[in-house]
């Protein structure tokens, strides 16, 4: 239970951080005059900003957080069927 609350929080979090860089981001973007072709509209008004590091915390953590809610929901139930295979074969 705890991985499925901590997991929730990384998740919940980094969507919150995403959503905190890309919206002036984009803002930015679109009264941007002049940009360069590679990173584009968006790249470049990130780079003005200083969003770049913030957003790749926001994705690594919104992916960890997704993870631990995996892992704690379904790990238990794993887990237990294994258990559970494990004890049939052993009976016969």
């Amino acid at each position: 239970m705890k991985k499925v609350i901590a997991g929730g929080i990384f998740l919940f979090c980094g969507v919150i951080l995403y959503l905190g860089v890309y919206i002036p981001a984009s803002q930015i973007a679109s009264n941007l005059g002049g940009w360069s072709t590679p990173p584009g509209r968006l790249g470049t008004a990130l780079s003005q900003i200083g969003g770049t590091t913030p957003l790749m915390y926001s994705v690594i953590m919104m992916a960890a957080g997704a993870c631990l809610l995996l892992w704690g929901c379904f790990l238990d139930d794993i887990l237990r069927k294994k258990d559970g295979n494990q004890a049939e074969a052993s009976q016969q």
